[in-house]
């Protein structure tokens, strides 16, 4: 059935970027084949919640030996792999593991609580400057923006930068797709280029100067006596601004779609702001930002829901199908902001759970509540807006509601 599939694998990129509804063909092929080969991504593809659990857990596949794969594939000068190769994400234990304690001191309860304020004014001036409208792109307007800035702000990038920076990091994000192509790869080194050149400024200046901002606090946070490098400080740097930016506008825009969609939903809400943070969990599994990580080789032959992983092979997750697993979760294709146990993967699991998820959170529920208060007749302009080809990102090119 997958290969006669007009959507999969010949078509597209299996996370069906531009599709309004994917999830009946993930329940079909999660039914037929769960773990499945494609040729289009020449690696296989996980769709049960169960087995993704698993693979993610498993310490015998490499995001590292993945990413040596793509340095052969498009040759290893390209800037973009340059700054992967000092990335958390694509680190193998023991440096993961010291990496992520240095970065995890920058990341605190504490630290995150303290963007809170910021992140409100932000947001609070963003809407104010939409005043006096009757019609806004929830996209453009709204979720493109925010969390760019937030990122720059925390960092201490001057406001006059940042739209600056949002540009380039479309560019870094069109690079990671989970099928890339050279022209995606000149692309994405085109805007590493400029966006390196930018921080590598800024981080001097820290160096000379702290200041009260995350980069100042990522530059002194030590581990067993042992500081991050420059190189990996700006690779940080890129992936917070790649990866929180491409999931976090999505998470806002996906969040509101589905808000809108379930008029019940979006009322018991309106009633009780204080479901907040269990609705933004409930748009992270019905509509996952992340359809899919990116891969990881296996380093030996592994059976994984009864097929061989052959030593050498790719292997993701399609989270848009294992948070819809009925497996795990009860009626998976019904939103409900109050769903209980709702321990989805869009973060993913293990060693590669997302550093940022807490800034994501964050973001989306001071904004979406932003919204609703501003906002009280809220309704869509178009009932079918159309999904942007975004990689392994699923989000919307534009949500034109009336205001």
């Amino acid at each position: 059935m997958a290969a006669n599939h007009p959507l999969f694998p010949e078509d597209c990129d299996p996370t069906l970027p531009g599709y309004s509804d994917p999830y009946p063909y993930y329940h079909s092929l999660r039914g037929l084949d769960p773990v499945h080969f494609s040729e289009f991504m020449q690696g296989w593809v996980l769709t049960r919640y169960a087995d993704a659990v698993s693979y993610l857990k498993d310490r015998r596949f490499s995001r590292a030996e993945y990413l040596q794969k793509m340095k052969a594939k498009f040759g290893a000068d390209e800037p973009i792999f340059a700054f992967q190769a000092h990335e958390l994400a694509f680190t193998d234990p023991p440096e993961h593991a010291w990496m992520k304690n240095v970065f995890g001191k920058a990341f605190s309860p504490a630290a995150i609580a303290r963007m809170r304020p910021a992140t409100e004014e932000i947001v609070r001036a963003q809407l104010a400057g939409l005043a006096g409208r009757s019609e806004i792109d929830i996209v453009a307007e709204v979720a493109y923006p925010i969390p760019a800035d937030v990122i720059a702000a925390m960092l201490g990038a001057p406001a006059q930068d940042w739209e600056q920076l949002r540009e380039l990091v479309d560019g870094i994000v069109i690079s990671r797709g989970i099928v890339r192509t050279p022209q995606m790869m000149e692309q994405g080194s085109r805007s590493v280029r400029s966006f390196n050149d930018y921080f590598v400024g800024l981080v001097a200046e820290r160096r000379r100067k702290p200041a009260e901002d995350l980069l100042s606090a990522i530059l002194v946070a030590e581990e067993n006596g042992r500081k991050l490098s420059d190189e990996q400080v700006l690779s940080m740097v890129e992936t917070l601004f790649a990866a929180g930016h491409a999931t976090t506008r999505s998470l806002i825009a996906n969040g509101m779609l589905a808000l809108l969609k379930h008029p019940a939903e979006l009322k018991k809400l309106r009633e009780n702001p204080g479901l907040i943070a269990s609705a933004v969990e409930e748009m992270l599994r019905y509509e996952s930002p992340t359809q899919a990580p990116s891969p990881q080789a296996a380093l030996e032959d592994i059976q994984l829901g009864g097929k061989t992983i052959r030593k050498g092979d790719l292997v993701t997750v399609l989270f848009g199908a294992t948070n819809r697993d009925p497996a795990r979760f009860p009626e998976p294709d019904r939103f409900d902001i109050e769903r209980a146990d709702n321990e989805h993967l869009a973060f993913s699991m293990g060693i590669h759970y997302c550093l940022g998820a807490s800034l994501a959170r964050l973001e989306a529920q001071v904004a979406i509540t932003a919204i609703l208060a501003r906002y009280p007749n809220l309704r869509l302009a178009d009932n079918e807006p159309e999904w942007r080809s975004m990689g392994r990102f699923r989000g919307l090119k534009a949500l034109m509601v009336h205001v």
